[in-house]
């Protein structure tokens, strides 16, 4: 079977090398944006164990009854542990805990996947503790977070990190024209609005509209008094932060003369013409500085997200 991970390849061969020389850790740290693939990843790797074929370097074949579990989501010795309304509770932890001294039913190991552990509530994350302290030798445990610097230290120095990373827009591009016959412009407009995320990019995609052609508001906007509503569009609609440096990434080109080859909204450029007037070099700068500085407090720190994209729009419309 052919390799389903795009990108990553450093990690998936280092995750290879770990399961032919049987050195697989209790606990992993899988750190890296949303949507960059790191639960696809830690999926794979849970194949990597479990796969029944005797391959060097271990392979997942995808035919054996193993693979195919886990792919139809029914194998018994792998569980996805994922956030209960807002956050990872402590009875999820504890459930966990329950289960996890057990023998595995059909593999050599059980492999728990604990997804956006960076929204454990403090009683889940200090009982989780316990367990990364001495995990079963017949367990793995993997944690996936977009934010590292919420865990707590012990928490961290108890798993392998692994770090992802997006991909390149050019690369991002090149893959989404390549295997998923994406049109050239299209797939471009959608890597930059992605941040190099292969999955945002797919989630969207799989949307049918690429990207909205619709002008934010914000570009639009000169009451500061909407920077609390529109600040509230951003935190129910995360992803459109990436967009809007595009559109704002417009602007610049078309404030500085630009061929319109170089402007990814081009549907909408007859109303960007009409808008750009109002904006100076200067402060389309800034305004793509702000966004990019936002998004990466809100990705990066443990800061209140609504009071960030406030400032953010306010600064925006200033």
């Amino acid at each position: 079977m052919q390799n389903p991970i795009i990108g990553h390849q450093h990690i998936v061969d280092q995750l290879q090398q770990t399961v032919a020389s049987d050195r697989i850790a209790g606990a992993y740290l899988f750190v890296g944006p949303t949507g960059v693939g790191k639960e696809t990843v830690a999926r794979y790797f849970a194949q990597l164990i479990f796969c029944q074929q005797d391959a060097q370097p271990p392979t997942v074949c995808g035919a054996c009854l193993a693979c195919r579990k886990v792919d139809s989501g029914n194998h018994p010795d792998l569980q996805f542990i994922r956030p209960d309304g807002s956050e990872l509770k402590i009875g999820q932890i504890r459930e966990l805990q329950k289960q996890i001294i057990y023998e595995p039913l059909e593999a050599n190991r059980k492999v728990y996947i604990l997804t956006d552990v960076d929204r454990m509530n403090d009683p889940a994350e200090n009982a989780l503790l316990k367990t990364l302290e001495e995990p079963p030798a017949s367990s793995v445990l993997i944690l996936l977070t977009s934010n590292i610097r919420v865990l707590l230290p012990t928490t961290r120095s108890r798993c392998q990190i692994l770090q992802f990373h997006p991909m390149s827009t050019q690369a991002l591009t090149e893959i989404l024209v390549e295997k998923f016959s994406v049109a050239p412009e299209q797939a471009t407009t959608l890597a930059i609005a992605a941040d190099g995320a292969i999955g945002k990019a797919l989630t969207q995609l799989e949307k049918g509209d690429v990207l909205t052609e619709e002008v934010p508001e914000i570009l639009r906007e000169t009451d500061p008094l909407a920077a609390f509503r529109l600040a509230e569009h951003f935190k129910d609609n995360p992803e459109t932060l990436g967009e809007l440096v595009t559109w704002y990434r417009d602007l610049l080109f078309l404030q500085q003369g630009a061929p319109s080859e170089l402007i990814t909204h081009i549907y909408s450029l007859e109303e960007l013409q009409r808008i750009v007037p109002g904006y100076s070099r200067l402060r389309l700068q800034q305004a793509i500085q702000t966004v990019f500085d936002t998004k990466s407090l809100i990705d990066n720190t443990n800061t209140n997200a609504t009071l960030a994209l406030e400032v953010m729009c306010l600064k925006l419309l200033k």
